[in-house]
């Protein structure tokens, strides 16, 4: 089957409840990633917003002064959430891919929760799956080299990241066909069962960590 970029955000929004996907980027509050990196690679802190909202949420919801790198780590996912929610799941259910640089998506976050939860698809090309696993590698590198949030996150932490939202992409559709080929060319493994990358949310009060959390290996 021969797919069209408007025929693959229809597999990704069919796929993805919590998100809506575009072909377009009109109105206000979308965030270019292109723009983004761009202003990160000039010196600028295009996150520091971004991240400022989730730990205001975080001392309201939890009445303490939240570690700096929790709200550092979850803007952090999900800034390479879009790429890789993007690439992992469409690759999975098709075998191909958008193209997934950082002049081809832009995201709009929840209004509350902060993540993103609008894609639009800037690009009308169709990409293999080998070409997809290395813009998306590029453009998380890229991204991962200029994000500086305040506090120390080491390497394993931040790649490992882009490993855990890919994997987790390729496991969502209910049928994907092309799911082991994705994951090769994507260089994770659907068998690990724990996460690389930790969100930190543990450190808050109350919080259990999660079932896959890396602490437990």
């Amino acid at each position: 089957m021969s797919y069209t970029v408007s025929r693959l955000a229809d597999v990704l929004a069919d796929s993805v409840s919590w998100i809506s996907v575009s072909t377009a980027a009109r109105g206000p509050d979308w965030v270019s990633c292109e723009e983004l990196i761009a202003e990160q690679q000039a010196g600028g802190d295009p996150t520091l917003a971004w991240r400022s909202a989730a730990a205001a949420d975080y001392a309201r919801d939890y009445a303490i002064e939240p570690p700096v790198q929790v709200a550092a780590m979850f803007t952090l996912m999900w800034y390479v959430q879009v790429p890789s929610l993007v690439a992992g799941v469409t690759a999975a259910v098709t075998g191909v891919s958008p193209e997934v640089s950082p002049a081809a998506l832009a995201f709009k976050r929840h209004p509350t929760a902060h993540y993103p939860a609008e894609v639009a698809l800037l690009s009308d090309q169709v990409v293999r799956l080998e070409v997809a696993a290395a813009q998306l590698k590029e453009h998380a590198t890229t991204f991962l080299d200029g994000y500086e949030p305040g506090v120390k996150l080491g390497s394993l932490q931040r790649f490992g990241a882009v490993d855990d939202e890919v994997r987790a992409a390729i496991r969502l559709p209910e049928e994907a066909p092309y799911a082991e080929d994705a994951a090769a060319a994507f260089g994770v493994s659907l068998e690990d069962k724990l996460r690389t990358s930790c969100c930190y949310f543990y450190v808050l009060p109350g919080v259990t960590a999660c079932s896959t959390c890396p602490r437990f290996r």
